[in-house]
This record gives structure tokens, sequence and C-alpha cells, in this order.
């Protein structure tokens, strides 16, 4: 019912790089690998960094969904008012969903570099095993390498400096 394209656009661009993410959680956990044949040297861990994708939460997303559905069959909005309002708000979640999980980081070593709060991604570093531990978070949704935050950052960018820019879905 509401156009996405924004988001759905740069989930392809991240999805392009699901199978990389996989690869790069392999990585991470070889990472300490490199410097000594195998016993538990935690002393010299080397800090990786890559991207962390957040969402809001299904039953938010649902409840906006509904709400925004009951006001345009109310009469309240109509379609073009409705997808802005959804895509608003939803960003409004997603930025919620980062301020929550930079206020976990203190839990995890793990450090937020920089974000694009629009798309729930943010660069991060941490030594290997704390970045895969972010995963059990339940905001967060996917490692992802760190070239897809500089996607999302030049895609963000564009979006902010091309007004009106509106999408029609068939």
């Amino acid at each position: 019912m509401f156009d996405d394209t924004d988001r759905r656009r740069f989930l392809q661009l991240a999805g392009t790089g699901t199978a990389l993410s996989m690869a790069g959680c392999s990585a991470l956990s070889n990472h300490n690998a490199d410097g000594g044949g195998g016993g538990g040297g935690d002393g010299g861990a080397e800090m990786a960094t890559v991207t962390l994708g957040v969402q809001p939460d299904e039953q938010s997303m649902q409840e906006l969904q509904a709400e925004i559905r009951s006001q345009v069959e109310s009469g309240e909005l109509d379609r073009t008012e409705a997808q802005r309002e959804f895509r608003s708000r939803r960003i409004e979640l997603t930025r919620n969903a980062v301020s929550r999980f930079r206020n976990r980081t203190g839990n995890i070593s793990v450090t937020v570099d920089d974000t694009v709060g629009d798309f729930g991604v943010m660069l991060v570093t941490g030594d290997p095993e704390a970045l895969l531990d972010s995963l059990q978070f339940e905001e967060v949704n996917g490692l992802f390498p760190a070239s897809v935050f500089e996607e999302a950052r030049t895609q963000a960018s564009s979006e902010t400096t091309t007004p009106g820019t509106e999408t029609e879905t068939a």
C-alpha cells in the first residue's frame, strides 16, 4: 500500500552484499587466525569495521501501517499524504532503533563511528567477536561490508538534494 521505494532501493543494494556479508562474518571469525596459529591470544585482537543494519521492530511497523491505513480509509489522508506520512514515521522508527543500539553499545565492545539514521545503517568498529555478538540485539538485522555504509550515505545525500522526487508504483 505504501511506497517505500527509497528504503527498498537501499535494501537491494545491501542485499547484493548479503552473500558478501556472510563471507564477511566468516572473515571476521577468522580474523584472529592471522596472528597466531590458534591459541586464545587475546592480547592483539585486530579491530574490524563493518556496516551494521538495524530496523524497527515488526510490531511497531504493523501498528504504523494499521494506523495510516485507518486514516486513509476514514478519508483523513489521501494516498500521497499517506505515503509521505508512512515514510516520515518509518524513518522516525528507524532512527529510534539506531538510538536503541547506540545505547546498548556499552554492553559490548563496539564503537559506532558514523550513522545514516534514515536507512538504519551504522559504520561500527570492534573486535570480531563483539561484532558478531551485536547480531543478538533485536533491532540488528545484519552485518555488511564497510563499503555498504558509503553506498547508503551517497544514496541518502542524493535523496536530500533531489526535492520533490516522487515514485509511482503500479
